[in-house]
């Protein structure tokens, strides 16, 4: 399961905590400020984006690919 919340921290109150531990039980939860999470996201897209370009990469070398020149994409354009 995934649960976000967003909220600031003159918000928490008895209530947002009972409502964690509700949802989550014994898990373990992580609090982070937006700034920190929004770096961590960044990180994590970032990085995932990096393993799909190393995957192209290899199917090119692979042979993989469709090879097309300049000429043959325009006129797909132009259909």
């Amino acid at each position: 399961m995934y649960a976000s919340y967003h909220l600031k921290a003159d918000e928490l109150n008895v209530d947002v905590i009972q409502s964690l531990k509700n949802t989550f039980h014994q898990r373990e939860i992580v609090i982070l400020p937006k700034d920190e999470y929004d770096a961590w996201e960044k990180a994590r897209h970032n990085a995932a984006f990096t393993e799909e370009l190393r995957n192209r990469i290899k199917d090119l070398d692979e042979g993989k690919g469709i090879g097309k020149t300049m000429a043959e994409l325009e006129a797909m354009v132009n259909e």
